[in-house]
């Protein structure tokens, strides 16, 4: 039954006269995680944990360095950072889900360059504009990864878009006409998720039920 979930064990279980052992046998290799996957688990639990404190330590030192660092330095860093991180995703000796993930940790510190070059030459551009461009950026690579985490992350920056948009630029639309606009957004991108995982692309389970 390598497709079975707990549910359908339970119910054939009910409705037959299948044996207790035979029954938790098949939980143990369709329902629980072994050592293994648990293990896999972590792996990419500690290796998403350090890229998040990486781009995160990242930000604190522009925010405790900032008087002491020269306009080169502070693009610099950062574009040799987004640098590095894009080479090490493009390797073939890393798995597809570690590249994926550093991919992801690129994609943030692009925001990162933006509010740098913004700060420090004083655009006086919306805060929308800051996040369209990040968008923008990224898009690519979010279509080319195909990774859930990433595409959660440009959902969330196209959401801050429109939000933001309507409240600097169209500062008359109704409440009411937003949340009809985000909902729209949302449902086409839940739509098109279901419609891909029925089509066998292995949609997981947790990026739809965010979206919802």
């Amino acid at each position: 039954m390598p497709d079975s979930n707990r549910e359908d064990i339970h119910i054939i279980s009910r409705h037959s006269n299948w044996k207790k052992e035979s029954v938790a046998d098949a939980l143990s290799k369709n329902v629980y995680s072994n050592s293994d996957a648990w293990k896999k688990f972590l792996k990419l639990f500690l290796l998403s944990l350090g890229v998040l404190f990486t781009v995160a330590g990242i930000v604190f030192f522009f925010a405790f360095n900032w008087a002491r660092l020269n306009k080169f330095a502070k693009i610099g860093i950062v574009e040799g950072l987004i640098t590095v991180v894009t080479i090490l995703a493009i390797i073939p000796k890393f798995s597809l889900i570690v590249r994926n993930i550093l991919l992801t940790g690129a994609s943030v510190l692009v925001g990162v360059l933006f509010a740098v070059f913004g700060q420090i030459y004083q655009t006086g551009a919306n805060a929308y504009d800051f996040f369209l461009v990040w968008t923008i950026c990224i898009t690519l690579w979010v279509l080319v990864s195909n990774f859930a985490p990433l595409w959660l992350l440009w959902l969330a920056l196209v959401n801050t878009v429109i939000v933001l948009y309507s409240m600097q630029v169209t500062r008359r639309l109704h409440e009411n006409d937003l949340l009809t606009m985000l909902t729209v957004v949302n449902a086409v991108a839940l739509l098109s998720a279901l419609f891909l995982d029925w089509s066998r692309s292995r949609i997981p389970t947790w990026f739809t039920n965010t979206i919802a």
